[in-house]
């Protein structure tokens, strides 16, 4: 299992200079092709439905303002790419060019549509996709949704500055749940290459998780790991585990996509929101 095709998406939000940074990072480190993708804004389906009484004037001004921002974006892509990757001189291919296994390189493609619609057709074929973040605090973006529910690929959600290396140091939050051996499966070219594994769960009395069957896990995959405990105490459990993977000094979090108690709350819930709203660090997520 390797890392062949990193899918990042350039749609001129904040964030987008972090992740396509993130993107090619790993591009390199991982000898992988990185597509930059923008989907142009479909003016029309991004018309909010107007009632009687607005005048054809408000309806064209709105639209005008709609082109205006579609416009604005594109031309953010277009100077990601430019400043990031043809300025830099680093090895550009036709987004349709065949691959070449073991070679890092990196294409542009634009298309049109739905933007959540066509980044999630991408997303499928991809290793994984990488979104800027954080400031989510009012629900998810339905392009974020999408990677992550819908693609059954795996999302890395990087924050407006990274520092360092991504994937030296990388924290797992472990509960032994499905999604989170999804997260883990997904992850393992990653942990392979990291130089420190810490394995977190958190202390609770009705649970029966032994961080250690998880450890002997990732040694037959030739990867060692330790193990980190915690109490949730006050706060979200989001929170505590932020707070524990900064006091491990992780550059990255892997963590699966969960519905309910413990850390199964992180997806759906409120400590998800407050994930990818605060943290600092970049987030692997794989539901």
């Amino acid at each position: 299992m390797s890392i062949a095709e990193i899918l990042v998406v350039v749609d001129g939000a904040p964030g987008g200079e972090a992740a396509v940074d993130a993107a090619l990072h790993l591009g390199r480190k991982f000898h992988a092709r990185v597509e930059l993708l923008h989907v142009e804004m479909d003016v029309d389906s991004a018309m909010p439905v107007v009632g009687e009484g607005i005048s054809g004037a408000a309806v064209e001004q709105m639209m005008q303002s709609l082109q205006a921002e579609a416009e604005a974006r594109q031309a953010e892509a277009k100077r990601l790419f430019q400043v990031h990757v043809v300025a830099k001189k680093m090895p550009v291919v036709e987004p349709d060019a065949e691959p070449v296994a073991g070679k890092f390189a990196v294409s542009y493609r634009q298309v049109a549509g739905r933007q959540a619609a066509a980044v999630m057709r991408r997303a499928r074929l991809a290793d994984f996709t990488v979104l800027g973040g954080p400031g989510r605090e009012g629900g998810m973006p339905a392009t974020l949704d999408a990677v992550l529910f819908e693609s059954g690929r795996p999302l890395l959600m990087v924050p407006a500055a990274p520092a360092g290396d991504i994937g030296a140091t990388v924290a797992v939050a472990w509960d032994r749940s499905r999604e989170a051996v999804c997260a883990v499966q997904a992850a393992l070219p990653i942990l392979r290459r990291a130089k420190s594994v810490i394995v977190m769960t958190a202390r609770e009395a009705d649970d029966d998780v032994e961080p250690s069957e998880l450890c002997r896990y990732l040694a037959a995959h030739g990867i060692t790991a330790r193990t980190w405990a915690f109490s949730p105490k006050s706060g979200s459990m989001g929170e505590a585990l932020l707070r524990e993977a900064a006091k491990a000094d992780a550059d990255l979090l892997v963590m699966g996509g969960y519905g309910h108690s413990r850390l199964r709350e992180l997806v759906l819930g409120g400590a998800t929101r407050y994930i990818l709203a605060k943290a600092t660090m970049p987030v692997f997520m794989m539901h």
